[in-house]
């Protein structure tokens, strides 16, 4: 992990820099635009700045003047930081810090180290569309609707990043920023787990039932946050009290032929891929969103 120690735009900073820097001197050379240091106060710290590792030594004193951001390192994730300023570009580093900056602006609770994350796959995105290399995102219409806030955040990405690094990714970008967002803010493991449960429901929704969802009307926001709050509870194993719903089940059951295949494949694709029985009280709400969609 890391923490921003000085950023030359926003005046953060732990010490005044000009004491700071005076009693810094260069311990390693990434490249031009990243050298290693040590802090005033002992810790281990890398210095980002266009030009600032020019022509320098270990041992050189570091350019005040060249300095953008200095980043203290925490021991658990310094080999792979180190490797990520070796590597990448300053362009990239500042885009990733403004979409995670952004995004918590907006709303989401992040962590600093989704940096790391972030500017690893800008930069692959970046190389793989130089290199005319596609990587489809394949559950981008899901993510879209599932992680509406992270879609949003990661349209704005996309802008941001053909601002800064003068490149247009394609579209489908959009999604793999957006699940980065969606898994820094919860368990990383369960937003993908919940992103597939997702994709397979509906998969099956659409299939049973032959036709398109709207993610953008009401009744199809909300059985997707229904399904949502499903997946999370079978991953955090917080199953609904099984009350006593038999008649109510019978009604919705027998209000198309469609209803009956459907909650048998949907009870099967939840066993069989996460090992989770559905009860009747969770099988009656399917129902009622899926009444709501399709026969008002």
């Amino acid at each position: 992990m890391f923490e921003l120690y000085y950023s030359k735009k926003t005046g953060r900073k732990k010490v005044p820099v000009k004491d700071q820097v005076q009693r810094m001197k260069a311990v390693r050379i990434f490249n031009n635009n990243a050298v290693s240091t040590v802090t005033p106060d002992g810790r281990e710290a890398v210095v980002i700045g266009s030009g600032v590792g020019f022509n320098k030594r270990p041992g050189d004193a570091i350019d005040e003047g060249k300095i953008e951001k200095i980043y203290c390192i925490q021991d658990e994730l310094q080999t792979r930081l180190l490797q990520l300023l070796k590597d990448t570009s300053p362009e990239i580093l500042r885009v990733s810090e403004d979409i995670l900056n952004h995004a918590i602006d907006c709303g989401l609770e992040l962590k600093n180290q989704l940096i790391i994350s972030l500017a690893d796959h800008i930069s692959f995105a970046i190389d793989r569309y130089k290199k005319g290399v596609e990587l489809p995102y394949l559950m981008l219409s899901e993510t879209r609707m599932l992680y509406k806030k992270e879609y949003e955040i990661g349209c704005w990405a996309l802008d941001h990043i053909k601002e800064v690094c003068g490149v247009s990714l394609p579209e489908y970008e959009t999604g793999y920023i957006a699940l980065q967002l969606a898994s820094s803010s919860m368990n990383g493991n369960v937003a993908y787990k919940t992103l597939k449960l997702v994709e397979g429901a509906l998969k099956i929704i659409k299939e049973v039932y032959g036709v398109e969802l709207d993610p953008d009307h009401i009744d199809t926001m909300r059985l997707i946050t229904h399904l949502k709050f499903l997946a999370q509870r079978i991953f955090s194993q917080m199953q609904w009290e099984d009350k006593e719903v038999d008649g109510l089940y019978q009604f919705l059951v027998a209000k198309h032929k469609k209803n009956r295949e459907c909650l048998i494949r949907l009870r099967a694709y939840i066993e069989k891929t996460f090992s989770y029985t559905l009860n009747s009280q969770e099988e009656v709400y399917l129902l009622v969103h899926l009444s709501k969609i399709f026969y008002k």
